[in-house]
């Protein structure tokens, strides 16, 4: 296998930083809400950093229309990896609750790529600068049984948005970047791409 291979697959199967056991929990089966429907938040437009443990990754959320956005993801590891991962997102309100969609769209070995897997977050704002994204666990009770369509799972999410069951433990927490965060991030992207 190509190194470019590797890091594509790699990039997809770890949600850009996100352990693979933990990133699976929050995919369903099927989408959530309606792009086409949906309308994007300008304030969570730009530029994003996050960071867990020794890593950081940099996400970038641009409007691609007035409904979604393409969000890239980079991420620079402590195990000297670089990572980017493509997605497209969007918000749709259920059970009171902002939730975020996205929707992998990158797989380079694969040019009739259709996602299987979405990723549907809770939204929950701390600050103007700050951003948690709570992980909905798909594997939870609630959503065993279903029927594999967008309105059985729309109609459980409803039911248990305001449930912490239904949501990994730790939430992606997002701080709006500054230019010295970004100008931080590249440099250790371009120490990892030197090693």
């Amino acid at each position: 296998m190509r190194p470019a291979t590797r890091s594509t697959i790699g990039a997809m199967l770890t949600l850009a930083m996100i352990p693979l056991a933990i990133g699976l929990l929050a995919c369903m089966p099927v989408p959530i809400g309606n792009p086409e429907r949906s309308r994007i938040d300008p304030e969570i437009s730009g530029v994003w950093l996050v960071t867990a443990d020794a890593d950081e990754a940099l996400y970038a959320f641009e409007p691609w229309d007035k409904r979604t956005w393409v969000v890239t993801g980079a991420s620079a590891t402590d195990e000297d990896s670089v990572s980017i991962a493509v997605y497209k997102a969007w918000r749709s309100k259920h059970g009171g609750e902002w939730f975020m969609i996205w929707e992998p769209r990158i797989n380079y070995d694969n040019a009739d790529f259709q996602p299987e897997l979405w990723l549907v977050f809770r939204e929950e704002r701390e600050d103007d600068g700050r951003l948690s994204l709570h992980m909905v666990n798909g594997e939870d009770d609630v959503f065993k049984g279903l029927d594999k369509t967008r309105r059985a799972y729309e109609k459980a999410l409803r039911r248990n948005a305001r449930n912490p069951d239904i949501y990994a433990e730790d939430p992606w927490i997002f701080e709006k970047a500054t230019p010295a965060m970004v100008s931080q991030f590249y440099k250790n992207v371009d120490r990892v791409i030197d090693d």
